[in-house]
């Protein structure tokens, strides 16, 4: 591929065809060697998930887990099945589109005659297409879902401190429920940390990536007939692109903006009825939360809708300087 893209570096739209796949390829293959170095954080985090502290909560609280959670699953289910469809719509031009007659999903350049072998050798770039999506997909997939666990323990601690009476009990129980609460909050940032170095280095790249093929395939959408296969790839692999990089930025965003409202539940109690050396702890407590909980891609770019909307920017230009280059051609 990377020869390809020598041979036909003067032709904007051929070069556009070929970046798209390469940057994808190059991003699949970086996100699945720091998930290999860090398999051993998954370990960790699944030690963390089993801590009692994360258990033992009502239904109405629960509920507030389970909700998160299914819809990281909605998001996972969706993004697989427009994976699937862009694998489809990746095999089927060759035998829907005569002007695609005996290509292959993937351009590239061959040290052998591919007319003589096409079938062999499309059967093994369509299932090495398909083996690619679907990794990609169950790495995604599970980072959003961790996440979504996380938003949904954000939740169950907002309730736990809304919900502590302190006119109720002794001292000493109070003093117990607080102090839970604040242990909880202490494990939710430390399961944030884990799937933060688990996924990190992988989001980056991805972010990184999403700039050049949302901008590429944008492109190619311009330039291509409507009523064609062609465009229907193109544009099922944009749909992908975009909902990859914004549920990152979703979940994301959930995490930061429900912990950055820890203390308002807090304060939702009848907290001016607690002692004053309760009343210590929960200053303390507040000041910790004033912090939202946040993640981000390589330690540089946090997670968020405001990152979204820069990477779309940036796209967008991008793509501005490629329509002026084939207008010009």
């Amino acid at each position: 591929m990377t020869i390809q893209m020598i041979i036909e570096r003067n032709d904007v739209s051929k070069l556009s065809e070929s970046l798209q796949y390469f940057t994808t390829l190059v991003t699949f293959v970086w996100k699945l060697i720091y998930f290999d170095i860090y398999k051993k954080t998954l370990l960790e985090i699944e030690d963390v998930l089993s801590a009692s502290i994360f258990y033992g909560y009502s239904n109405q609280q629960l509920k507030l887990l389970k909700d998160k959670v299914a819809s990281g699953q909605v998001a996972g289910t969706t993004f697989r099945v427009l994976s699937v469809a862009a694998v489809a719509f990746w095999g089927l031009p060759p035998f829907l589109d005569s002007q695609k007659s005996k290509s292959l999903p993937i351009p590239g350049w061959f040290p052998y005659n591919v007319t003589q072998y096409y079938y062999p050798t499309f059967a093994f770039q369509i299932l090495g297409i398909a083996n690619t999506a679907y990794t990609d997909c169950s790495i995604d997939i599970l980072s959003w879902v961790l996440i979504s666990i996380a938003s949904g323990q954000l939740e169950i601690l907002k309730e736990t401190l809304k919900n502590i009476n302190y006119e109720e009990g002794d001292l000493k129980t109070v003093e117990e429920k607080l102090k839970k609460g604040v242990r909880h909050h202490l494990e939710i940032v430390n399961l944030v940390s884990k799937i933060e170095k688990m996924f990190s280095k992988g989001i980056f790249l991805q972010f990184f990536a999403s700039v050049i093929v949302i901008c590429f395939t944008g492109f190619l959408m311009m330039i291509l007939p409507v009523v064609s296969m062609q465009f229907a790839l193109t544009f099922t692999y944009f749909v992908c692109m975009m909902c990859q990089v914004a549920m990152y930025c979703w979940y994301g965003h959930d995490v930061m903006t429900t912990s950055s409202t820890i203390g308002d539940s807090l304060y939702m109690s009848n907290w001016y009825e607690s002692d004053l050396r309760i009343r210590k702890t929960i200053f303390i407590f507040l000041e910790k939360t004033k912090k939202p909980v946040t993640l981000t891609a390589g330690g540089f770019v946090t997670l968020s809708l405001t990152t979204l909307t820069t990477i779309l920017r940036s796209s967008y230009s991008y793509f501005a300087v490629l329509q002026r280059m084939y207008n010009d051609e």
